[in-house]
């Protein structure tokens, strides 16, 4: 296969995850070694919709000004700059996570290490998002505190939340401006943003109008309009304009992505040792059930024997990490092979996101795959983004990796 041949059926597989799946209204796949790229991208930023009061400008072809709500994504930067304060001898693994920041009075015995594997399973006494101002969410997040490790699911926002404000403990600055100095700056990252500028708030990806069917309540998310987070916890504690949270809240394009992807693989934010650690297994293990615990590794996923559970391509070796945002966004990296493989879109958008429990899908009428229409009681067809993660690998991961060999940048792996 020729690298047009590969790159003719990547488009094919984008197009139909925009026009006849319906995952999303628009996407975006990039992929790339350490020093070439490419992007490729298909649909629109958003939908005219049905309400009322929807939204009156007209959709804006993806385009690469195109700007995206990263959401879990911002994990690899806050993941990087705690990589970045231990190569510094600012922070050690080994560190009490009070000793660093003395505000977490329930974290004495938790380390750097522990927050970073997710082996510290963190929890507050009462959700964040439901508090009633970001003061008081802020103030409930330092009453975070460590709880037994149960069940399969080890995966949560609270571990990154809490290292945002260890970084910025530990170095004097405030988080975004840290990243910018640490790592916006290096990677070039010019367009990369805690609040996006005005003049660039018709360029964002539109996420709102989120549709879900909960225990047969119909539901639909309305106050997430371009440029405020997705995320509840983000968007609530965001008191301030230059202000981020450590697990969600930053906003790029696809180009700055790719120079983020590329300055990781060339050692120029955190050493090559400390890229390696990223993607060792920590905490997946077969459990007496014949499960297995989540794969994880520094604040992302390792390589999973049940590939429907991991966030890695089942391509890309063992020392490789992906991580996926809530939003339809994708990012993953295998060092040893020297690529990278990003998707980025919005399956929130005027989708039906959520279906639990989830036998009820069929009886919405959605195809096997997730996608169709739910009619809603306003008697709308709701396009559906249901399961659209578990079409990644075969319809956007393998075509990246078809993309990949034809154009022999994937390096061959020597354990």
């Amino acid at each position: 296969m020729t690298p047009t041949q590969a790159d003719a059926a990547l488009k094919r597989s984008i197009r139909a995850m925009v026009e006849e799946k319906g995952y999303l209204c628009g996407l975006t796949v990039c992929y790339g070694n350490g020093q070439e790229h490419v992007i490729h991208s298909h649909g629109r930023s958003q939908e005219v919709l049905l309400f009322e009061d929807g939204f009156a400008s007209a959709p804006l072809p993806v385009t690469p000004t195109t700007i995206y709500d990263i959401a879990s994504l911002t994990k690899l930067f806050t993941l990087v700059s705690v990589l970045q304060l231990i190569e510094a001898d600012e922070i050690r693994f080994t560190d009490q996570i009070l000793k660093l920041d003395p505000r977490f009075v329930h974290l004495r015995n938790c380390t750097v290490e522990e927050v970073l594997t997710y082996l510290a399973c963190l929890q507050t006494p009462e959700r964040v998002d439901k508090q009633a101002d970001a003061m008081a969410a802020e103030r409930m997040v330092f009453q975070t505190r460590r709880v037994p490790v149960q069940g399969f699911k080890l995966y949560s926002d609270m571990n990154a939340l809490v290292l945002k404000y260890v970084v910025e403990s530990v170095s004097g600055l405030p988080f975004l401006a840290y990243l910018q100095k640490h790592v916006f700056q290096p990677a070039g990252m010019k367009e990369t943003w805690a609040s996006v500028p005005d003049d660039r708030l018709a360029d964002v990806m539109n996420y709102n109008y989120e549709h879900k069917v909960v225990q047969g309540r119909y539901q639909v998310q309305t106050d997430v309009t371009p440029g405020l987070p997705h995320d509840p916890k983000a968007r609530l504690l965001k008191s301030r304009q230059d202000d981020v949270s450590g697990h969600a809240g930053l906003f790029s394009t696809a180009q700055d992505l790719c120079r983020f992807s590329q300055t990781l693989l060339n050692g120029k934010l955190i050493s090559r040792d400390k890229l390696l650690q990223i993607g060792v297994n920590r905490t997946g293990y077969l459990l007496a059930d014949g499960g297995y615990r989540q794969f994880l590794g520094l604040l992302a996923f390792t390589r999973s024997p049940l590939q429907k559970k991991s966030e890695v391509p089942a391509w890309m070796g063992l020392r490789a990490f992906g991580i996926s945002g809530y939003t339809g966004n994708h990012f993953a990296l295998d060092p040893d092979a020297g690529v990278f493989d990003i998707v980025l879109g919005n399956r929130c958008h005027n989708r039906v996101s959520l279906v639990t429990p989830e036998e009820d899908a069929d009886k919405l009428g959605l195809s096997p795959d997730g996608s169709g229409r739910v009619t809603w009681p306003d008697h709308r067809p709701v396009r559906s983004s249901f399961r659209f993660i578990h079409q990644k690998d075969k319809m956007l991961h393998n075509p990246v990796y078809d993309c990949l060999s034809a154009r022999n940048w994937i390096s061959p792996v020597d354990f």
